[in-house]
């Protein structure tokens, strides 16, 4: 039996080398954009799990030690601020906060509840990719 919640899914592909690769949780409510973020993200050499609450990213967080989120603002069980901000109590980790509607108070919420940085969706593959490579050499992600 997997260590992960039945909601949580992992996905893996043959890497092609990354900059530096790390475990990356991507926290979506959309199967469909989770799904393409985790293929994106398995594909440039990351370990991936997502999740589609914020309960199950707790638990597999608490788990799997990620080295970076990739955190959804509007999260069915929980605002993504919240999540944000109990992922933060529990370590340092960088945690990238995105966003459909683009909402100024939920941003600066979410970097009040201590997310690193913001990116707008529609996610642009090589943006995210150059976020999270950021963020996965900066001195904090050591």
């Amino acid at each position: 039996m997997s260590q992960f919640p039945r909601s949580a899914t992992e996905f893996t592909l043959p890497r092609t080398p990354a900059v530096r690769s790390g475990k990356v949780l991507v926290v979506e409510s959309n199967p469909a954009m989770a799904e393409i973020e985790a293929l994106v993200l398995a594909n440039a050499g990351h370990e991936v799990i997502s999740a589609p609450n914020a309960q199950c990213a707790l638990t597999v967080a608490r788990r799997w030690h990620p080295d970076l989120v990739l955190l959804e603002l509007v999260l069915p069980d929980l605002p993504g601020a919240d999540l944000c901000r109990q992922l933060r109590n529990r370590s340092p980790i960088p945690i990238i906060v995105n966003s459909l509607d683009g909402d100024p108070d939920a941003i600066d919420d979410a970097y009040t509840a201590g997310a690193c940085d913001y990116l707008p969706k529609p996610l642009r593959t090589r943006e995210l990719l150059d976020h999270i490579c950021t963020h996965l050499t900066a001195p904090q992600a050591a």
